[in-house]
C-alpha cells in the first residue's frame, strides 16, 4: 500500500512519459527496498526463532544428561532386539562393565541361566508397551550374582516403539537382610513353640503329683488332728490349691500359645453360670467385709457356648476385683442383647479397689506383667490370669476392655458372641 501511495503522488507531480518512467524507477527501487526490509526482519525472526530452539535443545540435552548419567541407580537402554545401546556410570558399577564394552550385548548375556526366561517374556511385554517391575539377578563381571529391582519403559517416537528404557536399582543387601529377618523370625516362632510345648508337658506332669497331695491333705483334714496338725494341715492344702491353680494358668496359656486349646461349646443356663461364679467370690469378699452383690438386666434363660472357659474368665475378673479391694464394693452387672447371629452376653465387672494408672492399664493383658514390683510382694499372683482371659475371650470371638483410676477403682467389661437356642 504504501508504495502504491508513493506512485500516485509521483504520478501527479510528474506528466511526461519521461517523468513516468522516473516514476517506475523510484517505484521499482521502493519495492525492493522494502521487499529488503521484509526480507531482513523475517531473517530476524527465523534466527530469533532457531536461537529459541538451540537454547529449548540444550536444556532438554542437559536435563536428559543429569537424568540419565547423574541417576543414583543403574539406567541403560536397550534395542528392539534387546542389545544394550547406553548405560550410565551406576549401571557400568552394576554390571561390572563400561558403557563401550556394554553397547552392543544382548541383556540376556548378564543373565544366570534360570533368569533368562522370565526377564524375556517381561522385556517383550515392555515391546508391546506394557511397562513392568521386576526383580530379577544378573551376573557381574567379576561373576558374582546381584539381586536387581527392574523397571522397564518403552521409547516411543513418532508413535512408535523404537527401544527399550531401563532403571536397576540394587537390592542385594536388602533382600540378604529380609532374609535374615525371616531367618530369625522363624526361629523365635520355633523357640516359642518349644517352650509352650515344654511348659505344657512340664506342667501337666507337675499337676498329676499336685493332685495326690491335694487330695491326701483333705483326707488328713477329716481325720483327729489336734489344733496345731490342723493347722498345719489346713496350710498345705492351701499351698497345693494356690499352687495347682498356677500350674493350671501356665498350662492353659501354653495350650493357648501353641495353639492345642479348643473350645467345647454346649447349651448352658446364663443366670446358673453367673451365680456359681459370684457365689465364690461373694463367700471371698465376705471374709474381707466387701459387698459383693450381682445386677441382671434382661438374661435369657438357655444359650450356646463354652460355660467351662466363661466361667474361668468371670471367676478370674471377680478373684481379681476382691484381691485389688482392701473396702467397697464390687458389683457383677450382666444382660444378653439378640443379634442377627445368635445373642451377645455383656457383663461388667466393677470394683472400689486400688484402680490402676495409664501405663498399667496399657500393660494389663500382658503375660507376666502385675503393675509393679510392690504390688507382687503385697497381692502375690504371677500375672498370667488376665493375659489368659484376654486370649479366651480372643479365642471365642469375643472383646475384654478396661477402664482404670488410681485409687478409684477398675471396670472390666466383656462381651461374648453366643449361639442361641432354639
Amino acid at each position: 500500500m504504501r508504495i502504491l501511495s508513493a506512485a500516485r503522488e509521483l504520478r501527479r507531480g510528474w506528466g511526461s512519459p519521461g517523468d513516468s518512467a522516473m516514476v517506475v524507477a523510484a517505484v521499482t527501487g521502493l519495492a525492493a527496498t522494502t521487499y529488503s526490509v521484509l526480507r531482513y526482519r523475517q531473517a530476524r525472526r527465523e534466527v530469533s526463532g532457531h536461537a529459541e530452539l538451540d537454547r529449548a535443545l540444550t536444556e532438554t540435552t542437559e536435563r536428559y544428561h543429569a537424568l540419565f548419567h547423574d541417576h543414583p541407580d543403574g539406567v541403560f537402554s536397550l534395542s528392539l532386539d534387546g542389545r544394550f545401546t547406553s548405560a550410565n556410570e551406576a549401571a557400568e558399577r552394576l554390571s561390572g562393565y563400561s558403557e563401550d564394552e556394554l553397547r552392543g550385548i544382548p541383556f540376556t548375556d548378564l543373565l544366570p541361566p534360570d533368569q533368562v526366561a522370565p526377564v524375556t517374556r517381561n522385556f517383550d511385554d515392555v515391546v508391546a508397551r506394557r511397562p513392568r517391575h521386576v526383580q530379577a539377578r544378573i551376573r557381574q563381571r567379576s561373576g558374582r550374582l546381584v539381586d536387581l529391582s527392574l523397571t522397564g519403559l518403552p521409547i516411543i517416537v513418532g508413535h512408535e516403539v523404537v527401544g527399550i528404557f531401563g532403571i536397576a536399582e540394587d537390592i542385594t543387601e536388602r533382600l540378604r537382610m529380609q532374609r535374615e529377618l525371616e531367618r530369625a523370625r522363624a526361629a523365635a516362632e520355633d523357640a516359642n513353640h518349644a517352650k509352650s510345648l515344654f511348659l505344657a508337658t512340664m506342667s501337666h506332669e507337675v499337676r498329676t503329683p499336685l493332685a495326690g497331695v491335694i487330695g491326701a491333705a483333705e483326707m488328713l483334714e477329716d481325720t483327729e488332728l489336734d489344733p496345731g496338725q490342723r493347722r498345719l494341715t489346713a496350710v498345705l492344702h492351701r499351698s497345693g490349691v494356690r499352687l495347682l491353680r498356677l500350674v493350671d494358668d501356665i498350662l492353659d496359656f501354653s495350650r493357648i500359645e501353641a495353639g492345642g486349646l479348643e473350645l467345647e461349646p454346649v447349651e448352658f443356663a446364663v443366670a446358673d453360670l453367673l451365680d456359681e461364679t459370684l457365689a465364690t467370690a461373694r463367700s471371698a469378699g465376705t471374709a474381707r467385709g466387701l459387698l459383693v452383690e450381682a445386677a441382671y438386666g434382661d438374661l435369657v434363660a438357655r444359650a450356646v457356648g463354652d460355660p467351662g472357659r466363661i466361667g474361668q474368665v468371670l471367676a478370674n475378673l471377680l478373684d481379681n476385683a476382691v484381691k485389688f479391694t482392701e473396702a467397697g464394693e464390687i458389683r457383677l452387672a450382666a444382660r444378653t442383647t439378640p443379634t442377627a447371629d445368635g445373642l451377645v452376653l455383656e457383663v461388667e465387672v466393677c470394683d472400689s479397689g486400688i484402680g490402676m494408672s495409664a501405663e498399667q492399664v496399657r500393660e494389663v493383658f500382658d503375660p507376666f506383667r502385675q503393675g509393679d514390683s510392690s504390688i507382687t510382694r503385697r497381692y502375690g499372683g504371677t500375672g498370667l490370669g488376665l493375659a489368659i482371659c484376654r486370649q479366651l475371650v480372643d479365642l471365642m470371638g469375643g472383646t475384654l476392655l478396661v477402664e482404670s483410676e488410681v485409687g478409684r477403682g477398675t471396670t472390666f467389661a466383656l462381651r461374648l458372641p453366643l449361639g442361641a437356642v432354639g
